[in-house]
């Protein structure tokens, strides 16, 4: 079973890799890679479970902990969307993901998880990823470009990047707010219902 994971790794690895070697620089829209290509089109035009996905995959090698959270929340969507997987290629999609979440449990090495913990490692690695990548600034600097009537002059590259950054954003702010219903109302809840708002 451990040349299985293994191999179904090195697979997902190789697919990561090829799609980001393929996408640095070339195309203007984001091409669903991994897992999150995978997502059959009755659950892909209801949801944005596609987008938690490709974000998944991004943050992978980040923090594996917050991929498996966003990975988890998908898998419950889709499990929501389509409960008896009647749609078609669902029950592999769904079984497949399971396959993945299960493999990024193993990688814990036997150590519990306490998903009562989830909300919080999310919302930590948000606020981490904004000042990373210092959204804040860039949408001041858009913000001044846009009342002063002032052309974005920035390379395209820097344009493609950003993109990619505030489309995992969404994803995160997703998956944020359906995790904040049953968080403390007076915690975490209260400082992402802020942030959302």
């Amino acid at each position: 079973m451990a040349r299985v994971y293994s191999n179904w790794d090195r697979l997902v690895r190789a697919t990561l890799r090829r799609e980001q070697l393929r996408d640095s620089g070339q195309g203007h829209e984001r091409v669903n890679s991994g897992l999150a290509g995978a997502v059959p089109p009755s659950l892909g035009r209801a949801t944005n479970i596609d987008a938690i996905l490709q974000a998944a995959d991004e943050i992978q090698a980040e923090d594996p902990n917050v991929a498996r959270i966003l990975c988890e929340q998908a898998y419950s969507m889709a499990q929501n969307l389509d409960p008896n997987s009647d749609g078609r290629g669902v029950l592999q999609f769904k079984t497949g993901l399971m396959s993945v979440i299960k493999q990024k449990l193993a990688k814990r090495d036997g150590a519990s998880i306490n998903r009562d913990r989830d909300i919080e490692r999310l919302w930590q690695f948000y606020q981490l990823y904004k000042r990373r990548h210092r959204v804040d600034d860039i949408q001041r600097e858009e913000q001044k470009w846009r009342e002063s009537g002032t052309a974005f002059s920035s390379n395209v590259g820097e344009i493609l990047k950003m993109r990619k950054v505030f489309a995992t954003l969404r994803a995160l702010v997703e998956v944020l707010e359906l995790l904040s219903r049953d968080a403390d109302p007076n915690g975490v809840g209260r400082s992402i219902r802020e942030e959302i708002i």
